[in-house]
């Protein structure tokens, strides 16, 4: 396969005069990274089979990568949890004293402070989600990503030294800063590595290792919980959890590459094919010149809000529940310890729905945005259990319900492969994910306050009330998105004709936006 290098403006560009210097050029400054590897290549023809090995070892060595590290951040995020059962609260005043209960003479507990902790974490996150977003697309983004978990693992280990409320707040406050990049990071990553028909069962995958954080994160704080020493018990959690952080970040400054080109565990051979089977995709490879026309180009595109404002209900269940977790399921009549346990199982439900909503989304063509819809279900059914049932008779409903609602991450991942595949453009790409990790801190930031400790006896119904409605809402954006995407592929077919395949391939690098490039058509 022989590549020739091309200004790739379209006729309706060049009709218009099209200033260059507003938009795409063929300046190699501007174009993609994939050129540096194609553009004097010549390999011949590439065979399905040969694709497929290539595609196998990009499988096997960029995936488990990517699956311990976010892994790794859920169980960091489970920590708080665990914690919670073994004392933090009462060690840094994470409470206060409303008053004493007449008829049982017990204290009153508000448990405001615990969650304000919760939620600051994803206001950190989201202090900084744009800035790394930034940094993403102009370092290099393997580098830069190992070097963010370094330090998240330092900030987790730190937390030792936190001694009341006011210092566990900025310390939660600055994990979240330190976590923020790697998601966006990772989505990015994706989008880079695997085609647009392969990247549902990718994301799913990828996302499994939240609900692989939920279980294998329970048990380890279980286990590090009968740790007895001179140390308080939540302590131990920290200092482990965050000192395996540390190393693995080390491991990934050293292993993980940047893109295609700098990969390496491939050959010559394998570079090249891995960048040509990427051209047909329209969306590029890497371009570190920033762009401030695809930023307006993302701020003005009608898809991104509507993603943006999805994704906000889609997260808002894990705002809720996620840090109250165990307390939520402790109120069941479980044990402490047991309840981190049970937290845990929830994370079973997530890998489950998720390894099926992928693997639906990527070998049946145009359904991601139905499935986005059908998954939000369980969790409408799994709030009005938790709501409704008689957590003294019913107990096993409640936990099921609790259950149900981790198949809200199939939703999230969905949105994810869609935002990978239907957006091109690097600047436009990054600015966008982080925007949509965006509206995820935003309501993982606002939801505990929907958790007020005095609705105990009637089963939090502000926060299930929420939830539903939350739900609800995420299943009609999936719906219009679809709507939407459909409407967009159909305005282009009439206005430049069916996408010429052959053509197409010379403004595959050309790091032009989907709205610019007049070969883009969106999937569902």
């Amino acid at each position: 396969m022989h590549t020739e290098e091309k200004t790739t403006i379209s006729p309706e560009e060049a009709e218009s005069g099209f200033d260059a210097k507003d938009g795409p050029t063929s300046n190699s400054a501007e174009e993609d990274v994939a050129l540096k590897i194609v553009n004097d290549s010549y390999i011949g023809t590439i065979s399905a089979a040969e694709e497929r090995r290539v595609v196998r070892k990009i499988d096997w060595i960029i995936m488990p990568m990517l699956i311990v590290t976010f892994m790794i951040q859920y169980i960091d995020k489970v920590i708080l949890n665990g914690a919670a059962q073994v004392g933090i609260i009462q060690d840094l005043d994470l409470y206060t004293v409303q008053g004493i209960n007449p008829h049982t003479n017990e204290p009153i507990i508000n448990l405001k402070r615990f969650s304000n902790v919760t939620m600051i974490f994803y206001w950190g996150c989201l202090a900084a989600l744009l800035p790394a977003s930034y940094l993403a697309q102009r370092l290099p983004i393997a580098k830069f990503l190992g070097c963010t978990v370094i330090v998240w693992g330092a900030v987790v280990m730190l937390t030792v030294l936190c001694t009341g409320y006011r210092g566990f707040l900025a310390a939660r406050f600055f994990l979240g800063v330190t976590e923020c990049a790697v998601a966006p990071g990772f989505s990015i990553v994706i989008a880079m590595w695997w085609k647009k028909a392969e990247q549902p069962l990718r994301f799913s995958i990828w996302y499994t290792s939240c609900g692989f954080g939920s279980l294998v994160g329970s048990l380890l704080v279980y286990g590090i919980g009968h740790i007895h020493g001179s140390l308080q018990q939540w302590k131990y959690q920290y200092l482990i959890l965050g000192a395996a952080t540390i190393l693995w970040g080390l491991f990934l400054v050293v292993t993980l590459p940047d893109n295609q080109t700098t990969a390496r565990f491939f050959n010559d051979r394998e570079k090249i094919v891995s960048v040509e089977r990427m051209r047909s995709e329209q969306t590029g490879i890497e371009n570190k010149k920033f762009k401030l026309y695809q930023v307006k180009d993302a701020l003005t595109d009608p898809k991104t809000w509507m993603m943006f404002f999805t994704t906000f209900s889609i997260h808002f269940v894990n705002g809720s529940v996620s840090g109250f977790g165990s307390i939520i399921v402790n109120s069941f009549g479980y044990p402490h310890l047991k309840s981190i346990l049970l937290v845990g199982a929830t994370g079973a439900c997530v890998v489950v729905t998720l390894i099926i909503a992928g693997a639906i989304g990527t070998y049946t063509q145009n359904t991601r945005t139905i499935v986005m819809a059908v998954v939000e279900v369980p969790v409408i059914i799994g709030s009005i259990l938790v709501w409704k049932m008689n957590w003294s008779t019913g107990r096993g409903g409640a936990i099921t319900g609790f259950i149900l609602l981790g198949c809200f991450a199939a939703a999230y991942m969905m949105m994810l492969a869609l935002a990978g595949a239907n957006t091109a453009g690097h600047t436009k790409k990054a600015f966008t994910s982080g925007l949509i990790w965006c509206a995820w801190g935003i309501s993982n930031g606002v939801a505990p306050l929907t958790i007020k400790s005095q609705e105990v006896h009637e089963h939090y119904p502000t926060c299930f009330k929420a939830t539903i409605a939350t739900a609800c809402l995420s299943i009609f954006g999936s719906l219009s998105l679809r709507a939407y995407l459909q409407w967009q592929n159909s305005v282009r077919d009439r206005k430049f004709g069916r996408v010429d395949t052959a053509a197409a391939l010379t403004a595959a690098f050309s790091d032009q936006t989907d709205v610019e490039n007049s070969f883009f058509r969106y999937s569902l």
